[in-house]
């Protein structure tokens, strides 16, 4: 399957299953109040840190491996289990721990339950991985689909039956057993095969350096939502989220599916001795005409667009969601550095460069939730800032960094949103409190067609991928 195709079914995957999250959320935000959603996210942010762990960096091993065998697969799997079930065990004898200190003993009801993820979820890894390595993502965007249906549907259905925030947990936990089980049919040969440690140590010397990195990213990612919900609760923790879903929605979308296509794609192009720099600097150009402009136009109706979506309880979230919405552009501006770094081998300098991110990141979320809600928001701003400039200064060497290149390729970018924008910032300066359905509609449909104009104008290469798609949907 060639890279094109690759990205387009995995594009496919994720947008459909950002689409469904951001639907059942606004049927959630109406079924469920902020302190319930909160009660949810302060255990799941303790689930994700161990969840960080699981896979031990094994997943990009097997994607990686050039001389992959059935007993480098096998000894795969058996640090896999082994790591997921003890992990597994810890979330369930440190639930109480983490409920107590938060004074909320529901807590550790929502980590009892997903804490069952743990012990199925080991068992699709080496299938998941394998169908990746050989870029089969017609059938995991099929996977991956299906089980976004049934955990997205069961969630919905659990909340209007009066289930509260375990409805969140059981969708959850039915979705990932459901994309387990799934990825076991369709790759049948790695689904029960014997576990091995044959090659524990070759694996735990890349996935060990990976694994302890993956901690430390999600760590902080999730910890300053632990920082703000200590200072500020959980119902400011459940606004902040929300304020973040749209971006992380929409970032998703685009992000995640180019990612598990890139890794593969990057990891045999270095193989075979090619340079992946024109490859970064077009996914630079990617993924800034795509984000920035939808973030700009988001900002300027902030407010009546999420009490549009989400309802009146969540206006605090609108008034913070142009700061995340910032931070959320400014990581656009450059590729992850696991992107960059993993293909080349270089996972100890992923370590190096994510540990003072993490640090940077805490001690700026402490500094802002102490303040309170919006000044947490423009925590996040500076801590974009400065993993943006660790990331440069990690990965330039490998990426033919030239300033002038890249340059151009912001400038075309910011002047497509500036144009994009436009319809959004004149529904702001003729004061509107409110946002109708029909006043969605039109500014979207503005700021689209703008866009379009835009990367037109200005001969963005999307623009030429967008014709090739429309030339063969039409057959011309």
């Amino acid at each position: 399957m060639s890279i094109r195709t690759s990205i387009a079914w995995t594009f496919s995957e994720q947008t459909l299953q950002q689409l469904l999250q951001l639907v059942a959320a606004v049927f959630i935000a109406r079924l469920l109040t902020p302190e319930e959603i909160g009660l949810f996210a302060l255990a799941y942010a303790a689930t994700a840190v161990l969840t960080a762990l699981r896979s031990f960096g094994v997943g990009n091993y097997l994607i990686r491996e050039p001389d992959l065998n059935h007993l480098k697969i096998r000894s795969a799997f058996g640090i896999m289990l082994v790591m997921s079930w003890s992990l597994g065990l810890v979330l369930v004898v440190g639930r109480d721990f983490i409920a107590d200190l938060y004074g909320r003993p529901s807590i550790a009801e929502v980590m009892g339950l997903l804490a069952l993820s743990f012990a199925v979820a080991p068992f699709g890894e080496p299938a998941r991985s394998l169908l990746t390595r050989e870029m089969r993502f017609r059938v995991l965007h099929n996977i991956g689909l299906a089980s976004a249906v049934v955990g997205t549907g069961l969630s919905i259905g659990l909340a209007f039956a009066g289930y509260g925030y375990m409805a969140l947990a059981w969708g959850l936990l039915a979705n990932s057993t459901l994309g387990t089980l799934l990825v076991m049919l369709a790759n049948p040969r790695y689904a029960l095969i014997r576990p091995s440690f044959a090659y524990w140590r070759d694996i735990t010397s890349f996935g060990g350096v990976l694994s302890l990195t993956s901690l430390i990213g999600t760590a902080s990612h999730e910890g300053v939502r632990f920082i703000l919900g200590g200072f500020a609760g959980p119902a400011s923790l459940a606004q902040f989220n929300r304020a973040a879903q749209v971006p992380n929605v929409f970032r998703r979308g685009i992000f995640m599916p180019i990612a598990r296509v890139l890794t593969p794609a990057w990891s045999q192009d270095i193989r075979q001795g090619r340079s992946i720099g024109p490859a970064v600097e077009k996914l630079v150009a990617l993924n800034t005409v795509l984000v920035w402009p939808v973030f700009l136009a988001l900002s300027f109706v902030s407010v009546p667009f999420i009490t549009f979506a989400f309802g009146e309880n969540w206006r605090p979230a609108g008034e913070i969601f142009p700061w995340v919405l910032l931070a959320q552009a400014i990581h656009a501006a450059l590729p992850q550095p696991e992107q960059v770094l993993v293909p080349h081998g270089k996972v100890r300098r992923v370590l190096l460069v994510r540990v003072p991110m993490a640090v940077f990141s805490v001690a700026t979320a402490i500094y802002g939730a102490s303040l309170g809600l919006e000044a947490f928001a423009i925590s996040r701003v500076a801590t974009a800032v400065f993993t943006i400039i660790a990331t440069f200064l990690a990965i330039r060497s490998f990426i033919d960094f030239q300033l002038w290149r890249f340059t151009c390729r912001y400038l075309r970018s910011a002047g497509v949103a500036v144009l994009a924008a436009v319809p959004a910032a004149v529904f702001h300066f003729t004061q509107h409190e409110a946002m109708g359905p029909l006043d969605l509609l039109v500014v979207v449909s503005a700021c689209a067609l703008l866009w379009l104009l835009g990367i037109a104008v200005t001969g963005h290469f999307v623009w030429g991928e967008l014709r090739i798609v429309a030339r063969k949907a039409f057959g011309s």
